[in-house]
């Protein structure tokens, strides 16, 4: 056998290894996915003379987060309807947002992106202004979670 074949002969082989290699570390992830409706403070980007942020207002979010993580990789994707309020609880506007990022344990890369787009139309559910003191809707049933995931899929680009 001449060096070319045996050459090829070994090319051929360890790209056969590094696939299998690549599928049997792919092949076992778990994926988690929550879907929240809450509201949170929200503060000014610049402290007081005593150092602190002053509160400006509140949002009320409807998100959808989901990881997905295997032996090699990890991804996760966050899906966000944020509806602004001032402290008197008028409204002030409304972020949708889709951030992702992908991160290969086995390449060492990572890569993600955020999109925002504003609007002037309060478009979260299940919690209204008038009852957003602090608020976390717990023990969401099936239903409410289908609804709220629905809804902001409705927002998103490719859902």
């Amino acid at each position: 056998m001449n060096f070319n074949k045996k050459l090829m002969i070994l090319v051929k082989f360890c790209l056969f290894m590094f696939t299998f290699l690549l599928v049997s570390a792919c092949s076992h992830t778990e994926k988690y996915e929550t879907i929240e409706v809450f509201t949170i403070e929200t503060l000014d980007d610049i402290q007081n003379d005593q150092g602190i942020f002053e509160r400006t207002g509140y949002k009320i979010v409807n998100a959808i987060t989901t990881i997905e993580e295997g032996k090699t990789h990890m991804k996760s994707d966050i899906k966000s309807i944020e509806d602004f309020y001032d402290m008197e609880g008028d409204y002030l506007q409304t972020e949708i947002i889709h951030s992702y990022s992908n991160k290969s344990k086995l390449l060492l890369t990572e890569e993600g992106n955020t999109l925002k787009e504003t609007i002037k139309v309060p478009s979260t559910i299940l919690i209204t202004p008038d009852n957003a003191n602090h608020l976390k809707v717990n023990n969401m049933t099936q239903e409410e979670k289908v609804q709220v995931k629905e809804h902001l899929l409705a927002f998103m680009v490719g859902g």
